[in-house]
């Protein structure tokens, strides 16, 4: 589904839907009688960022029927990042916009609740390095947090383990993410570097140090690992598994 970019729907046939329209979303639902439902949707940022956010999960949990499965993305955002690693249980305490929203998501509606992190892919479309390109195009050189510390995970063991929950009578929440503790800098530099550029030639360290953003999100992934049938791969790993698919790429 899509409210305002078809384009970015990259697999099937895109189906406009407003997630905040209680007729759309039952229709929507009743249409297609879907076996999964996966809500990874987000809105864009704006004074009801939050309450939308909360009423598109509580919509999809009232009008997803007891035959269908309802797994619902989360972020590792719902935590400070004063006392990481996290387990599913930690007491969540967002300190950014899209964190309370996912944070009021989390409380919104039950199902599975998938928690992950920031989700990359070796291609130029992917959110993680799209926004580096597009600056990078500009003549604008890069400034990533070498102190924000995260869980970064592959698109493609992120849909795999997706795929493998759908069958899987798991509920609440689950941490889904990278085994490697990443910060920022090195993720943008490992993205910027396995698509050919000169990484080092375009991008400027700084410190998250009064960005109010939460220093160290990593995700304890114990559960999952022994849930989920494949190994969660770290980005060297994910590189690597990726090099032998497609080949190497410069862009």
């Amino acid at each position: 589904t899509y409210l305002s970019h078809p384009e970015k729907v990259r697999a099937g046939t895109p189906v406009y839907c407003n997630l905040t329209d209680p007729e759309a979303v039952r229709r929507l639902i009743e249409e297609s009688a879907p076996d999964v439902i996966v809500h990874s949707a987000i809105t864009e940022l704006s004074p009801n960022y939050e309450m939308a956010t909360g009423i598109a999960a509580d919509l999809l949990w009232r009008y997803t029927p007891n035959t269908a499965r309802l797994i619902l993305l989360s972020s590792d955002m719902v935590f400070d990042g004063k006392a990481a690693p996290y387990t599913e249980a930690a007491p969540t305490n967002p300190l950014t916009p899209y964190g309370r929203a996912k944070a009021h998501m989390e409380k919104s509606a039950p199902g599975l609740i998938v928690r992950t992190s920031l989700i990359y892919d070796f291609d130029v479309r992917n959110k993680q390095v799209s926004w580096m390109i597009a600056k990078l195009r500009k003549g604008e050189r890069l400034r990533l947090f070498t102190d924000e510390l995260r869980s970064p995970i592959w698109a493609v063991d992120l849909a795999n383990a997706l795929l493998t929950l759908a069958e899987h009578d798991v509920s609440g929440i689950l941490n889904v993410s990278g085994p490697q503790r990443m910060s920022r800098y090195a993720l943008g530099r490992g993205l910027l570097v396995a698509l050919g550029y000169d990484a080092d030639a375009y991008i400027d360290t700084a410190s998250q140090v009064g960005s109010g953003r939460p220093p160290d999100l990593t995700l304890d992934i114990t559960r999952a690992q022994t849930l989920l049938e494949r190994p969660l791969l770290s980005f060297t790993q994910a590189q690597a598994a990726w090099e032998k698919i497609a080949g190497t790429h410069v862009f």
